[in-house]
């Protein structure tokens, strides 16, 4: 009777373990896609202004398109545009803050770290641990209900005289593009491709001269 106890007990054993490290992998995945978390950005320029853009995806609570206004110190905010106008990309990672201050279009200050680069692709860290303020909420939209594209469309908004195309992100695979134009387009934009890569030639083909700022197809092609 004692050898079928013990028998019992260490083939129960591995079953038990397994389920705790699944409760344990399950948990930590809820942490990293919680609206409490790491929530990057691409830097971009209005003149003498830094916008940030959200990097979307199509889980949640990532699943929102998110323009902000952004107010940083004077010494780093000169750094910043000087870079952006010579045409780094430039990303920011904040510090871990609730995701739904932005989606709500809340004021708040924040340390951010800024990566040459993709911070998540090879991008080297440059301003670390910087202050700064989410200052005004410019754009929203959220990624739900979505579907399959047969067009680009996009949003067009405008700050300080500057005028700016964000694609609307359709179901996937798609992509998240920003375009700026020298002048404010007619509204809606909607050009007959699919293709991210396509955009700046057909609307050279309409009169309409834009430079790309960003172009992400990885984070939703599925």
């Amino acid at each position: 009777m004692r050898i079928f106890s013990l028998l019992f007990i260490l083939c129960c054993m591995p079953i038990s373990l397994t389920a705790t490290e699944h409760e344990d992998k399950h948990k930590h995945e809820h942490k990293q896609h919680s609206y409490v978390g790491s929530h990057g950005m691409v830097l971009f320029a209005a003149g003498d202004t830094v916008l940030a853009s959200h990097l979307p995806l199509y889980r949640a609570p990532h699943d929102y398109q998110l323009v902000y206004q952004l107010a940083l110190p004077a010494a780093e905010q000169k750094a910043v545009l000087a870079l952006l106008g010579a045409g780094q990309q430039l990303t920011l990672l904040p510090q871990n803050f609730d995701l739904r201050l932005l989606i709500e279009g809340k004021t708040f200050d924040i340390g951010a770290a800024v990566y040459q680069g993709h911070f998540e692709r090879g991008g080297r860290l440059w301003l670390d641990n910087i202050q700064l303020t989410f200052a005004r909420q410019l754009y929203r939209r959220p990624l739900q209900q979505l579907s399959i594209a047969t067009n680009a469309q996009y949003d067009v908004f405008s700050v300080a005289g500057n005028h700016f195309l964000l694609h609307r992100i359709a179901a996937a695979p798609s992509f998240d593009q920003i375009l700026q134009l020298p002048q404010l387009p007619p509204t809606p934009v909607t050009l007959a491709t699919t293709d991210g890569a396509a955009t700046l030639q057909l609307l050279q083909a309409m009169g309409i001269s834009a430079k790309q700022l960003y172009l992400e197809t990885a984070d939703l092609s599925q």
